[in-house]
Order: C-alpha cells, then sequence, then structure tokens
C-alpha cells in the first residue's frame, strides 16, 4: 500500500512538472516534444503497428515544427531530424526561419511638403517565433509585405523630399530607414518576426511633377552658384583697390567706383568681356 501511494505521489509530481512546463514553454514558444533517432523511430513504428509510421516526420536545418494535438498548441520542434509524435489528433505547421529579402513594391505617396513620390524599398527580416507566425497571423510573408508597405507611406510622410536643413529622404535616407525598422518592428513583433534591415531603393519625384522639380532644382543650383561668383567678384574688386593704393597709384573715390563695377562687371557677366579703349 505504501509502495502505491508513493508511486501515486510520483506520477502526480511529475504531471504537475509537466504542466508547468507547458504553461512556461507556451509562453516563449519553445517547448520541445519528445523526439527519436531514425532507429528508435523505426522501432517503435513496427511496436505500433503501421501506425507509428505516420507518427514519424523530419524537419530541415533552418525549419521549425508547431505541433497541434487536436486543435491545442503542443510545442515547436527547433531542431533538424527525424521526430516521432503520434499521429492521432495530430496537425503540423513547418515556417522557415531562413534570412529573407522582399521588395517592397513601388508605390505612389506624398512626402511632407505634400509632393508626390515614386518609392520603394528592401526589407530583410527573419521568423524568430514560429508560433505566432503560424497561429497569430494568416499567412506571415503576406503580412509581413502589407505591413511593410503601410509603413513605409507612414514614414515617408514625416519628411520633405529635399531640405536645406534638418533630415529629408534625399540626402538622410540611411538615418530614416533605421526609424523605418523601428516602426516596422513594432508592427511585426505579434507575428514573432525580427526585422534586419530596410533600405531606400528608389526615392524620386512622381513623373507628373518630375519636370517642374527639375526646373526648381536647377534655378536652386543655379542661385546658389550666382551667390558664390558675387562674393568672389566683391573680394577680388576690393583686393584690387587695396592693391593699387598699396603701390601708390592714387585714385580718387569715383576712379575707386569705376575700378570695382568694371571687375564685377567682367566677372559677373556670362559671355566674355570686351574691353573698349577711348580714344
Amino acid at each position: 500500500m505504501e509502495e502505491h501511494e508513493h508511486h501515486h505521489h510520483s506520477e502526480e509530481a511529475i504531471m504537475m512538472k509537466s504542466h508547468s512546463d507547458i504553461s512556461l514553454e507556451d509562453e516563449i514558444s519553445a517547448k520541445q516534444p519528445e523526439t527519436c533517432t531514425p532507429i528508435s523511430c523505426l522501432v517503435g513504428s513496427i511496436l505500433c503497428c503501421g501506425m507509428g509510421i505516420f507518427s514519424c516526420f523530419t524537419l530541415a536545418p533552418n525549419e521549425h515544427a508547431v505541433l497541434l494535438d487536436y486543435g491545442k498548441y503542443n510545442g515547436t520542434v527547433t531542431e533538424p531530424g527525424c521526430h516521432f509524435v503520434s499521429c492521432a489528433g495530430r496537425t503540423i505547421k513547418t515556417v522557415s526561419t531562413k534570412v529573407k529579402s522582399i521588395v517592397v513594391p513601388e508605390t505612389k505617396t506624398i512626402d511632407k511638403n505634400g509632393n508626390p513620390l515614386i518609392i520603394n524599398g528592401v526589407l530583410t527580416y527573419q521568423v524568430k517565433n514560429a508560433k505566432r507566425a503560424t497561429l497569430d497571423v494568416e499567412a506571415v510573408d503576406a503580412y509581413v509585405s502589407m505591413q511593410s508597405l503601410a509603413s513605409l507611406k507612414q514614414i515617408v510622410a514625416r519628411y520633405p523630399y529635399e531640405a536645406e536643413s534638418g533630415l529629408c529622404l534625399r540626402s538622410s535616407a540611411d538615418a530614416i530607414s533605421h526609424e523605418m525598422v523601428a516602426i516596422l518592428q513594432e508592427r511585426l513583433t505579434i507575428a514573432g518576426i525580427k526585422i534586419l534591415g530596410f533600405t531606400f531603393n528608389e526615392i524620386s519625384y512622381s513623373p507628373e511633377i518630375a519636370g517642374a522639380m527639375l526646373r526648381r532644382q536647377q534655378a536652386h543650383a543655379i542661385l546658389q552658384a550666382r551667390k558664390l561668383i558675387v562674393t568672389g567678384a566683391v573680394d577680388i574688386a576690393q583686393l584690387a583697390i587695396r592693391e593699387l593704393d598699396t603701390n601708390g597709384i592714387a585714385m580718387s573715390d569715383a576712379d575707386k567706383a569705376r575700378v570695382a563695377s568694371n571687375l564685377l562687371t567682367v566677372i559677373c557677366s556670362d559671355s566674355s568681356a570686351a574691353p573698349v579703349v577711348p580714344l
């Protein structure tokens, strides 16, 4: 009687430990069902009179298998090889844990200033939690694609395409990419996804405004060049007058003004100077 009670208490302790493990491992999605070697799997199959043949399954490297027992989560197999789990009421959902890269499709969106842009990018990610990837979302890869496109539009709307100061899409794409990763990671954690990186592949004005924006960029570049030329011309004129005074060539204020005017005209002109000598 004492032996029977001792045996009964031992079984209760084992069952309590088993339930505790399942509760813990469900949270981290890493419960490991009982597995076997190929030889023991074959022996088990023979002993089970054929039924065990269907209880064996293999798992490839970089692949996880989520096991359901009559629709209830029963654990995640992460080790590659041959495994034995009773086929009665069993459902296996496999998911690849390889690093994946997808092209976020080209889309038209607007920047902070309301300018329409054509933009796309490349997203790199990896499944880190097989349970979430298979049970918490429908079609995890499609889910990643849709969320990445929505996040891309959201992040582009926060910044102008180009700006003289501050972050902009044209010159600060790397910094903005990090913010894109943070936003996308928050959205995809529910799917057990780890975002490894995002790169903008193309950022350009939409065709309907591309011509006007190109002319605006050209005008801006010409204006900056003119400012640089004028600043240099003024410095040259001042230096010329100063050198003439240093060398003892006396000039009136009117003469200095005429020299400065002539130098500025020659330096800032688009065409070659044609000197005129009075007779």
